[in-house]
């Protein structure tokens, strides 16, 4: 049987880089150059479900940490990609996160795998104006994907784990706060639009599972904070904190007899990194 989980992570790898490529390919023009910062992190994660009763289900750690390369473009520098007829301008985060996960159950055991995530978000600010004291607040949308590659993994109850890929769809509200002329606070506010989730049961047991189900998720939330610090014009210290949390699923059949839905769960990740300014 062929390893689905394999292409998956190369299909979503190969996306991730041509956007990466894309967006440093741009920063050829002097708009960009001028305000494109590249990122470098690592985060502490961790994803937890919990059943109807909120009692716990199951959680998966970074071990020890997820390791993050991107660029982005917050509108602090002296040129930015504003519209010369206007005030507005387009910023924008891309970021690549990759790393060991631990998974534990309460009734399947523990497990060792790896996650792949993915977070491209793209706003529209009101001023191009970043000095000390300055707000700049902004709107966009969001899309953030994970592919949890657990498929063919045993746990240690030799209970067989499966990939799954989980999608959001969300819009970014938030301001972006300069404190002074080297400190500034980055505060979001994600509105959920919705989830998707896609687990391959089906190609790891597919005389229990027919399909490979596709579970939709209405209700949720996230927060996105980034402290920043320039240590001179090229480089910057920051720390971050996000935050998601998303009800329960809908059911779908995955079976003649069976249903299949995703839990409600938390996910909160806690990193610092360093990020260089074209």
């Amino acid at each position: 049987m062929p390893n689905v989980g394999f292409d998956i992570i190369g299909i979503m790898g190969a996306a991730l880089r041509n956007l990466i490529i894309l967006s440093i390919s741009l920063s050829v023009f002097p708009t960009i150059t001028q305000s494109a910062e590249l990122t470098l992190d690592i985060t502490s994660y961790t994803y937890r479900e919990v059943d109807p009763n909120d009692n716990f289900f199951m959680e998966d750690k970074s071990a020890p940490f997820l390791f993050s390369i991107g660029l982005r473009n917050w509108g602090d520098a002296k040129t930015t990609s504003n519209t010369k007829s206007t005030n507005f301008s387009f910023l924008y985060t891309l970021e690549y996160s990759f790393g060991n996960v631990d998974y534990s159950s309460a009734g399947t055991g523990t497990m060792k795998k790896q996650y792949y995530k993915g977070r491209l978000e793209y706003y529209l600010s009101n001023s191009s104006k970043a000095g000390a004291n300055d707000l700049i607040p902004y709107i966009g949308l969001g899309y953030r994907d994970l592919l949890d590659d657990s498929g063919y993994k045993t746990s240690s109850t030799n209970h067989l784990g499966y990939d799954r890929l989980s999608k959001y769809y969300y819009v970014p509200i938030g301001a972006i706060w300069y404190i002074s002329d080297s400190l500034s606070l980055k505060s979001q506010y994600n509105y959920f639009i919705e989830g998707k989730q896609i687990s391959f049961l089906n190609e790891i047991l597919p005389n229990t599972y027919s399909v490979n189900p596709e579970n939709t998720q209405r209700l949720g939330w996230g927060i996105d904070l980034t402290l920043r610090s320039k240590l001179n014009s090229k480089w910057s210290t920051y720390g971050f904190f996000r935050s998601w949390n998303v009800e329960d699923s809908d059911a779908v059949s995955c079976s003649a007899l069976i249903y299949c839905m995703e839990p409600k769960n938390q996910t909160h990740e806690i990193g610092a990194g360093i990020s260089y300014h074209f």
